[in-house]
């Protein structure tokens, strides 16, 4: 189905499952939710109301270069959509940069959370980035002070393309390349990447946002994965919420798709508490 926003951008959502609802926040910025949906909701929808989103720009929704994709109106989105379904309150799932969107929905709307699940979450972008260009150096055999004195988003951008170059870039998410290719094959039918295109020049999105969850209440689940540098493996440190689980998966940056029944049940026990 497709849900009009305040400023008539479609947004793709599918609904399927029963349980107590939970809005999935995919990553990027400028993911989608297919591949989780395929990989590992489908085992949620046993005991959960999965609703898919596919954000502003993202996948098989609209919005166009014209588009404002700030965090306000990304967090509005999740808003309109839990209105349209007439939902009390939901269980939030965010995967990547999808934490940033989920924590600031939590802020601002924390009468209408259930409950909030940061798998393999960022909350400040610019760490996690950094934590790729480290990485990436050690794979690329680099030295790392070859890269002072420039911005974290060029650095990136330089390393990301050489790993790139070198058939490497898939380790900073992949234990296995055969499951890059298996994400890379659902991306196929992939639509939309007018969010993606901005990205890297939305102010917005390299903001720290570790200082608002002290603010959030609500329980949270917080899952990462030992080698994670995409987000970076000690990224979780800097959070500051009062009432949370902390769950490790050794692994790397998709869970969902690599450690599908260890993030099925993590998930499933916390369900169960609320």
């Amino acid at each position: 189905m497709f849900i009009n926003t305040y400023d008539n951008v479609k947004l793709y959502v599918n609904e399927k499952g029963s349980g107590i609802p939970c809005i999935y926040i995919h990553g990027g910025p400028g993911s989608w939710s297919k591949d989780f949906e395929l990989f590992c909701g489908i085992h949620l929808e046993k005991i959960l109301r999965m609703i898919y989103l596919d954000q502003r720009g993202c996948g098989r929704s609209g919005g166009d270069e014209g588009t404002s994709y700030s965090i306000d109106n990304l967090v509005k989105d999740i808003e309109i959509i839990r209105k349209k379904l007439n939902l009390d309150k939901v269980i939030l799932l965010s995967h990547s940069f999808g934490g940033i969107i989920a924590a600031n929905y939590a802020y601002k709307y924390p009468q209408y959370i259930k409950g909030l699940i940061l798998l393999n979450s960022t909350l400040n972008l610019e760490d996690s980035l950094f934590s790729q260009i480290e990485y990436g150096c050690n794979l690329l055999n680099y030295d790392l002070n070859k890269y002072a004195g420039y911005s974290v988003i060029r650095n990136w951008q330089k390393v990301a393309s050489e790993l790139i170059q070198k058939d490497l870039y898939y380790k900073l998410q992949y234990k296995e390349y055969k499951n890059f290719s298996r994400m890379k094959k659902i991306d196929e039918d992939f639509i939309n990447c007018s969010m993606s295109k901005q990205a890297f020049y939305n102010k917005e999105y390299f903001k720290n946002y570790y200082d608002i969850t002290s603010d959030i209440k609500v329980k949270t689940l917080i899952i990462y994965g030992d080698e994670d540098y995409a987000i970076g493996v000690n990224h979780y440190l800097n959070f500051k919420f009062e009432n949370y689980i902390l769950k490790n998966i050794k692994g790397k940056h998709t869970p969902y798709l690599e450690n599908t029944f260890e993030v099925v049940q993590i998930i499933n026990r916390f369900i169960l508490k609320l």
